[in-house]
C-alpha cells in the first residue's frame, strides 16, 4: 500500500507551535489551496488543509512564513480521532508533512 500526499497552497493562517510532553516541537499550519473552477456565482471554491509539521521542520516554517505564504508540503495522509468539547467522537484528516518546499522566492503573492 501507499500513502503519499503533495499539496500546494497558499498558508490560510499563521503556524501554531506546540511541544508534546517529550519536547518535541510540533507546528500546525492549514494551506488554502484555490480551485481553478468557478462555481455557479463565478467565484473559486477553496479547500483548507491541515498539515501537522514535526521538529525542524516546524521551526523553520515558523521562522520563514506568514499567513499567505505560498509553499508546498509532502507527506502522508493521517486520519486522528478525538473526544472533542461536548464529548462527541470527532475524526480529521491531516497531512504528517515530510518535506516543505517554500515557493514565495519563486511566484509574487496576491
Amino acid at each position: 500500500m501507499f500513502n503519499e500526499i503533495i499539496v500546494i497552497g497558499r498558508l490560510a493562517n499563521k503556524p501554531v507551535m506546540r511541544e508534546t510532553q517529550n519536547g518535541i516541537k510540533l507546528a500546525t499550519i492549514v494551506l488554502d489551496i484555490e480551485s481553478p473552477y468557478r462555481n455557479n456565482l463565478g467565484i473559486n471554491d477553496h479547500d483548507y488543509i491541515t498539515c501537522v509539521l514535526w521538529k525542524g521542520i516546524s521551526q523553520q516554517v515558523m521562522d520563514c512564513c506568514d499567513i499567505g505564504s505560498f509553499l508546498g508540503v509532502k507527506g502522508r495522509l493521517q486520519s486522528r480521532t478525538f473526544e472533542s468539547a461536548d464529548n462527541q467522537s470527532m475524526t480529521v484528516m491531516e497531512v504528517k508533512v515530510e518535506h516543505v518546499e517554500f515557493f514565495d522566492k519563486y511566484f509574487i503573492k496576491k
